[in-house]
């Protein structure tokens, strides 16, 4: 478009409206890539959404200059929407070619941690991970207080939050509770720290399955009806009792992990059953899933809208009363998966919340991050189950992954 005599733009070349809009879709491709939100990237509230309070001050927030000093601390209980509001705010800043940088808090630590350890390699190494993140214009720190509080991760977290303090750095925290006391952050929680208090839970029916294991189906697993002396009542078991006797006794007052490791068919899924059958019948909210087809469920769930996205779904998994996670390691590993599963199981160990867990892959097979938590004793108790398969009368065997048959995607 020509431009008259005297206008700045006179005589200068400008692009096109299709060069123009081909190099804006290329800025907010790289802002989405340097963002770190991941599947989070497509997830957008409508602009009716945008327009209610509370999510209208977040977006405003989002909106603002960077070069105006701002904290914001959005708390809310697991399902109240903390994060899908949060990669709003994100987004909303990519879309307008703006930075947003977003963490997991716990992830952020993990990968402090192994750029310390690391002797070379990766994107960066510690020091340059730590200035992107200390110095991003935006930062968002998605659920805060679900970390591990060492000396460590406490002594990181303030260097960073102190740092973004003293330099004006816009920070968002986001958190179940206004209560960082547990990780040494309370100090940040000042008066000029906006704050925004999120309503509502995931809500829906006390049972949920994935794989099949419907509420009909479930009902006709009790412990009564566990054979405990192994097929055919030969005596061909070796510590079925036993092991029945620790499910049960799990199952009247569960707290922390449960997990029973042994070779297929030895009873592992009848007796998680039966504990979630006996829990969901006191009026816990129970969530029993084959793990390869929860996987499937959460990828499914990100082309879903409402209560089924995987935001809605995932904090449900976090949230829900007891969680059986039947056949871990049946999976195929990949990043993608490993990602999730660790992300589902840091949350609900570092809460010490109800899990029961069955597999047949040896833990040092598994995620180092997930073995490490499954063999952690002072969080719950590791089970080998011990038996002839039901099914086939032929010797049970756990196994490694490496010996295990290509399995489907999950």
């Amino acid at each position: 478009m020509s431009k008259p005599v005297g206008d700045p733009d006179f005589g200068r070349v400008q692009p096109c409206e299709c060069q123009r809009a081909e190099q804006e879709a290329l800025t907010a491709a790289r802002l989405q890539r340097l963002s770190n939100l991941g599947p989070l990237s497509d997830a957008r509230l409508t602009e009716e959404e945008a327009s209610r309070e509370p999510a209208a001050s977040a977006c405003a927030f989002a909106d603002a200059a960077d070069d105006e000093p701002g904290w914001l601390l959005i708390t809310g209980k697991a399902g109240s929407g903390r994060t899908r509001l949060s990669a709003e705010m994100a987004n909303r800043r990519i879309a307008k070619g703006r930075t947003a940088l977003y963490f997991v808090a716990a992830d952020l630590l993990d990968r402090l941690r192994a750029a310390m350890n690391a002797s070379k390699g990766g994107d960066f190494s510690y020091a340059l991970l730590f200035e992107h993140v200390r110095d991003a214009p935006f930062l968002i720190l998605d659920d805060l207080d679900c970390i591990s509080p060492t000396d460590w991760a406490r002594e990181k977290l303030f260097q960073l939050l102190n740092h973004r303090r003293n330099s004006g750095r816009r920070t968002v925290k986001v958190a179940e509770s206004a209560d960082l006391s547990a990780i040494g952050l309370q100090s940040f929680l000042t008066l000029d720290v906006e704050r925004l208090e999120l309503g509502g839970t995931a809500s829906g029916a006390l049972y949920r399955e994935f794989g099949g294991m419907t509420e009909d189906v479930l009902s006709q697993y009790t412990f009564d009806s566990f054979r405990e002396q192994g097929l055919g009542g030969r005596g061909d078991a070796e510590n079925l009792p036993r092991a029945k006797a620790a499910v049960v006794e799990w199952a009247e007052q569960p707290a922390g992990w449960l997990t029973l490791i042994g070779g297929t068919g030895v009873g592992k899924t009848h007796l998680a059953a039966a504990a979630a059958n006996d829990r969901l019948a006191v009026g816990d909210r129970v969530c029993f899933a084959v793990v390869p087809e929860l996987l499937d469920g959460l990828r499914a769930s990100y082309r879903d809208e409402g209560e089924a996205s995987f935001e809605a779904t995932f904090a449900s998994l976090k949230d829900v009363d007891v969680l059986v996670l039947d056949d871990l390691g049946a999976h195929q590993a990949t990043e993608w998966a490993n990602e999730k599963l660790y992300q589902l199981c840091a949350s609900r160990y570092l809460r010490r919340a109800p899990t029961l867990i069955t597999t047949n892959v040896a833990p040092e097979s598994l995620d180092p991050r997930l073995a490490s938590r499954l063999l952690d004793s002072q969080r719950g108790t590791v089970l080998h189950v011990k038996a002839k398969d039901y099914r086939t009368d032929q010797p049970a065997m756990v196994v490694s992954r490496q010996k295990r048959r290509p399995q489907r995607r999950g």
